[in-house]
């Protein structure tokens, strides 16, 4: 392999971001973006029986673990030890981004807010401020992460969101109306259990779900408006 194609494997290797051929061609020291995409492509071929892959993304190309062997390396990630309720509001920001941060509170309570902001530290969400709250949304880095991109991992959550709202067997519709009665839930109530079983498809489909032996129940959202967090 020659110098300067090992240039360009070793910056995929190092960039924390997806490079554009022309940065590519810049760091390597190459006569054209044209060159970079030819070393480019014959690093593809190269790749195709390794435990990398070489990717074109929507914002460059970068160097990506294959997706069947991400399982079983992703707790070396640098998010390894991130806590069950950081996972619980990640999943929940991936499911309905962009989310109103208020959202968020609702359903995890205001312990949430701490949640959020390591969110922020490590890179994986980003927040926009909106009147009283704030927006929260995904980052290039939560890419980097999970290993794949964002609209891929949601179309496996719609998916599995599709499964569980299939439409009830006739036994299952006699059983429920043999229920005791509830009480009506409010359009508050009815807002927040949708929420959490948004939550509890997007736990499941990016395997971040909870030991609920270490986590507390949520505590009490205090009535008061929305805080910063920055």
């Amino acid at each position: 392999m020659d110098r300067e194609k090992r240039t360009v494997e070793a910056a995929l290797f190092m960039a924390t971001e997806p490079l554009s051929l022309e940065r590519i061609s810049r760091i390597a020291n190459l006569k054209s973006a044209v060159r970079a995409r030819e070393l480019l492509n014959e690093l593809q071929d190269e790749y195709r029986d390794r435990a990398m892959d070489i990717v074109q993304g929507p914002n460059g190309w970068d160097m990506r673990v294959k997706d069947e062997l991400l399982p079983a390396v992703a707790h070396l990630t640098p998010y390894a030890d991130m806590s069950e309720g950081c996972k619980r509001t990640l999943a929940l920001v991936v499911y309905r981004e962009p989310i109103h941060q208020s959202e968020v509170i609702q359903v995890q309570g205001n312990k949430a807010y701490s949640y959020i902001r390591q969110l922020l530290r490590m890179g994986l969400i980003k927040a926009e401020k909106q009147g009283r709250t704030k927006v929260l949304s995904l980052t290039r880095e939560f890419e980097n992460y999970f290993g794949e991109e964002k609209e891929k991992i949601k179309e496996r959550l719609e998916a599995q969101l599709a499964h569980r709202k299939r439409k009830p067997a006739p036994e299952e519709e006699i059983l429920r109306e043999m229920k005791e009665e509830k009480p009506e839930e409010t359009p508050a109530e009815e807002k927040k259990k949708s929420l959490e079983e948004q939550l509890k498809d997007a736990e499941n489909a990016l395997g971040l779900a909870p030991d609920k032996s270490g986590e507390k129940a949520p505590e009490k959202v205090s009535h008061r408006d929305d805080e910063e967090i920055i």
